[in-house]
């Protein structure tokens, strides 16, 4: 059986693994869990690189290694 879960206002993102497990980890240290929770995180993430012109580009360069990164995971054999 499948967890729902939906939030009012939010869709889905896929995101590398590796990101997801930094991302939760970043929350669990942040004070306030409540207000620091997952989905808002990458959120705010995302809006930032979205509206601040320089970390877009940052996120832009970026976005070769994680091509890389996504060759080398589909080249990989499973189990």
């Amino acid at each position: 059986m499948t967890k729902n879960t939906t939030e009012p206002g939010y869709k889905a993102v896929l995101v590398r693994e590796e990101t997801k497990l930094k991302l939760q980890a970043l929350g669990r240290v942040l004070p306030n869990r409540n207000l620091f929770l997952e989905r808002r995180l990458a959120t705010a993430a995302i809006e930032y690189c979205l509206n601040d012109g320089t970390a877009r580009q940052a996120m832009l360069d970026l976005v070769c290694h994680i091509v890389m990164r996504d060759l080398e995971t589909a080249e990989t054999p499973g189990p």
